[in-house]
């Protein structure tokens, strides 16, 4: 298995924690979904190392990393991106995001042109969140709250990985490992999320006001697009999705399904980074 290091990095803001998959260029940088956390591209980074080098962070409020009382706005979160890359991959390299990751992969594409070579967005990105809870804010807000699940135990964690789709890719042991990097002990050996509410719910406000055809319009790269599930049995508004995404970034816009859960980079790792690679040899190294 490749050589993974971890380590928190100052950046004028706050410090944000990576795990370092060593490998070569270009180099990926790989942004996790919504209350999630960096270890969540552990198994597609196996796959992609050491061809690859591959960077996870755990963004701002998640993780390992600070968690500030405010900056979880799209143009504040790749903005701490762009600092911490001025200190560990100052040159031009793939943006991979998950969910509300892939979302931060086009707004720092969009906002770092000449820091992009290109962008894979994976079950996220081409999104209209107005189009499944309701056209406001005050319809939206109970749907999108998380569930509460502090109080929980590790061994909790295990169980529900051993029905559960997201083991498909490894084992209920390792996908309990990853599951874990969402919490923190709270002292009395239960375990609470890390990423708190009022956090939670400033991003998922700031995702549900984002337009998403808008920003990837903005995006110059190549963008590879990697939905969860078919094109002939999956929901339509998925379908419909890929089909606006295409019209808005015409051949800069490539899609390649996966057949699984939300959760393909743990659940489909093999196939996800099938698709990265092959994105990279045609698209991007062009």
């Amino acid at each position: 298995m490749p050589e993974i290091t971890t380590r928190r990095i100052a950046t004028k803001d706050l410090a944000l924690a990576v795990r370092e998959h060593a490998g070569g260029e270009p180099a990926v940088l790989a942004l996790h979904g919504l209350a999630s956390n960096a270890r969540w591209w552990d198994l597609v980074a196996e796959r992609l190392a050491p061809r690859h080098r591959v960077v996870a962070v755990d963004l701002r409020g998640h993780g390992e990393s600070d968690r500030p009382d405010t900056g979880y706005d799209f143009p504040t979160v790749v903005a701490d991106l762009d600092q911490l890359l001025e200190q560990v991959h100052p040159g031009r390299l793939l943006v991979a995001g998950h969910s509300w990751g892939a979302s931060v992969a086009l707004e720092f594409a969009a906002d770092y042109p000449s820091r992009t070579l290109g962008v894979v967005c994976v079950d996220g990105g081409a999104t209209d969140l107005k189009a499944y809870f309701g056209p406001t804010w005050a319809m939206a807000e109970q749907t999108m709250k998380p569930p509460n699940l502090a109080g929980i135990t590790p061994d909790v964690l295990v169980r529900w990985m051993e029905s559960s789709p997201m083991s498909e890719g490894s084992d209920p042991e390792t996908a309990a490992r990853i599951l874990l990097g969402n919490f923190e002990d709270d002292g009395t050996g239960h375990l609470r999320p890390r990423l708190t509410l009022e956090h939670h719910m400033q991003i998922a406000h700031h995702l549900f006001e984002l337009d998403g055809y808008e920003l990837m319009s903005r995006v110059s790269a190549p963008v590879l697009f990697v939905p969860a599930g078919h094109p002939d049995h999956e929901d339509m508004p998925k379908v419909h999705a890929m089909e606006k995404a295409k019209e808005v970034m015409g051949d800069r816009a490539h899609v390649a399904w996966v057949d699984g859960i939300h959760d393909i980079p743990v659940q489909r790792p093999t196939e996800v980074a099938a698709a990265i690679t092959g994105f990279i040899d045609v698209v991007v190294r062009d």
